[in-house]
């Protein structure tokens, strides 16, 4: 049975938090990235640092357990910043510190239902973020109109993780992927809807590589957001 992570996209806090769906980690154990006192209070428990390059970038991400529940963790947070700024809902927090050297750590943390131990995902973010005009992968669909914002390449996982805006629906511009990737040769496996987006999720035929898409409603309800996250199985 896989296990499903529900990750924030940390490059677009606090203004978005769109959140997608890895596929089961794979990363090699090694030291925490530096600033590593920057969330000693949660007392982390380090399972492993993986590369990542975001819009051309190499940064590294950091996956650990707390052992706490996820309101003990946001108030010790808050304790030890006051005036960080965090987006939180019932089930995850995204909050961010600033370290000596003038990066800023994102932290995203995910609890889970009855359980008291959560998941620290963790990122250091430079002062200025890489330039996002670089080319969309060839991997993902962009849909028609559409301006990419984020592209974040896992290379241990053969994985990549696109975010763009649309001025379009999200129900259109879902259409529009689902069309897309059915006429490249895709199968859908199944389709999620909620109240503030929808997604799909899509395997090939031959069953080499997976595509998660989720689409968002704008705030002026007629714009839209989306993401891909690709996966090459075999």
């Amino acid at each position: 049975m896989r296990f499903l992570v529900l990750l924030c996209l940390l490059f677009t806090f606090p203004v978005y938090a769109d959140i997608f769906s890895l596929w089961p980690f794979r990363g090699s154990s090694s030291q925490a990235s530096k600033g590593d006192n920057a969330t000693d209070i949660l007392e982390p428990q380090k399972l492993w640092t993986e590369k990542i390059i975001v819009n051309g970038r190499e940064m590294e991400m950091g996956v650990a357990l707390v052992d706490h529940t996820l309101q003990d963790a946001l108030r010790l947070l808050r304790k030890k910043y006051p005036n960080a700024p965090l987006a939180a809902n019932s089930s995850s927090v995204l909050f961010e510190v600033p370290l000596p050297d003038g990066f800023r750590r994102r932290i995203f943390l995910v609890g889970f239902s009855g359980k008291d131990t959560i998941v620290q995902f963790t990122m250091d973010i430079p002062r200025n973020l890489p330039d996002t005009k670089i080319p969309w992968p060839t991997e993902l669909p962009l849909p028609p109109g559409a301006s990419p914002v984020t592209v974040m390449r896992f290379p241990a996982r053969k994985s990549i993780y696109g975010t763009f805006r649309s001025p379009y629906s999200d129900k259109q511009v879902l259409s529009d992927l689902v069309k897309a990737l059915r006429a490249d040769g895709w199968e859908s496996t199944g389709e999620t809807n909620s109240a503030t987006g929808t997604g799909d999720v899509f395997l090939r035929k031959d069953g080499t590589e997976m595509m998660i898409l989720g689409t968002l409603s704008g705030k002026d309800s007629k714009s839209s957001r989306g993401t891909l996250y690709f996966r090459r199985l075999k």
